[in-house]
């Protein structure tokens, strides 16, 4: 599967495309049931909620009967489509790490798992996955709690100072460009957490411990290689989902928001049709995807550990005794000699060996033999 030696770039998304393509159909059925099935919700309701949200709305301005009981639930509308279906999703695609970083380990070995398999090999480690989302969850309200503490004070102190506008815009990039930085340093030291969970069975802060010791020293490599990988592959979702965006537009009444023209009635179908269709293609890209990010952060790890603990010493010592039976378990961090740089085929030249002459001079042979004269026998050893 991967070459026992520290990975770079083309070992890992070569290794990604492998473990995918080699047990396509068990992987795309744990991403369709955990981030396929809950995303197409979040999407098909976010879509035509939002239509009736802004009928709801529409009615509440109009000053009728009830009014504030159509405030009341175009809030909680608004706050189950906001944050309730974006909550779901995320806990599902934020578990398909799990299964997949378990089927990638499994395959490093040289074995294949099933369904059942998986679910099996994740006995004892599902509840600190889950564990594990809902800190983060936690330590994102916290972080926007703050981050809107910090948006009213700083306001006040600028209000009380009578700065123009400028002064507003300038502090709102600053804050958060700032906050974005925390969040990527964070995301990226902690995003071997759920892997370090599947492949070793830690708990949630052991994990997170252990996540935070492998990136040290290796920040920016980590972070570079899932910043390229979630471009390109956010990039394929975006082109698939382009029909959804169409349709959404077309439901949502953005050519019509006030609803004065009939123009709506007559593009129904054709907006339902594209955001059936686009939502399908957008799942299935999504899917794909998600299942090659996930064994992309799993190879990121499994490098780590290749690097620190010598893990690729083990793996080869079960390949070949089966001992030890779990070579993923936790270990000591090791000292090792820093790995010579690899060479690539065509570049390495053959040289002949250099030929060392002795220090002693070579004996002098005399220039010409010795004349012999005739009708006598030349002497011994001659």
């Amino acid at each position: 599967m991967i070459p026992l030696r520290p990975l770079g770039l083309g070992d890992v998304l070569g290794g990604a495309f492998t473990v995918f393509r080699r047990n396509a159909r068990v992987l795309l059925l744990w991403s369709v049931l955990l981030s396929g099935v809950l995303g197409l919700l979040s999407t098909l309701v976010s879509t035509f909620g939002q239509q009736a949200l802004q009928s709801r709305m529409f009615s509440a301005l109009d000053g009728g009967s009830g009014t504030d009981t159509i405030l009341a639930g175009s809030v909680t509308l608004w706050v189950l489509l906001s944050v309730g279906l974006p909550f779901l999703a995320y806990l599902g695609r934020g578990f398909l790490v799990a299964p997949v970083a378990a089927d990638t380990g499994q395959r490093v070995l040289g074995r294949r798992a099933t369904f059942r398999g998986l679910w099996a090999l994740l006995a004892g480690r599902r509840w600190p996955v889950v564990a594990w989302m809902l800190v983060q969850i936690g330590a994102g309200i916290v972080v926007g709690v703050v981050l809107v503490l910090v948006f009213v004070g700083l306001f006040a102190a600028l209000g009380a100072g009578d700065s123009g506008v400028g002064w507003f815009v300038l502090v709102v990039f600053v804050v958060m460009l700032g906050f974005g930085v925390l969040l990527a340093w964070l995301s990226t030291r902690f995003v071997f957490t759920v892997p370090t969970i599947a492949l070793e069975g830690r708990s949630v802060f052991s994990a997170a411990a252990q996540s935070w010791r492998l990136t040290r020293g290796a920040f920016w490599r980590t972070f570079g290689i899932l910043l390229l990988v979630r471009v390109v592959f956010g990039f394929a979702v975006s082109i698939a989902s382009a029909p959804l965006t169409i349709g959404a537009v077309l439901v949502g009444g953005v050519l019509d928001p006030l609803g004065q023209t009939d123009a709506s009635s007559g593009i129904g179908t054709g907006a339902l049709v594209a955001i059936v269709v686009g939502s399908l293609l957008a799942i299935a890209v999504q899917c794909i995807t998600d299942v090659l990010g996930a064994s992309v952060t799993t190879f990121l790890a499994i490098d780590r550990r290749i690097r620190t603990e010598a893990l690729d010493q083990r793996i080869a010592a079960h390949l070949d005794t089966g001992q030890p039976a779990d070579p993923f378990a936790p270990s000591a961090p090791v000292s090792r000699p820093p790995w010579p740089p690899q060479q690539q085929w065509g570049q390495q030249q053959w040289q002949p060996p250099q030929q060392q002459w002795p220090t002693q001079q070579p004996p002098q042979w005399p220039a010409q033999p010795p004349q012999q004269q005739p009708g006598r026998f030349p002497p011994d050893g001659a």
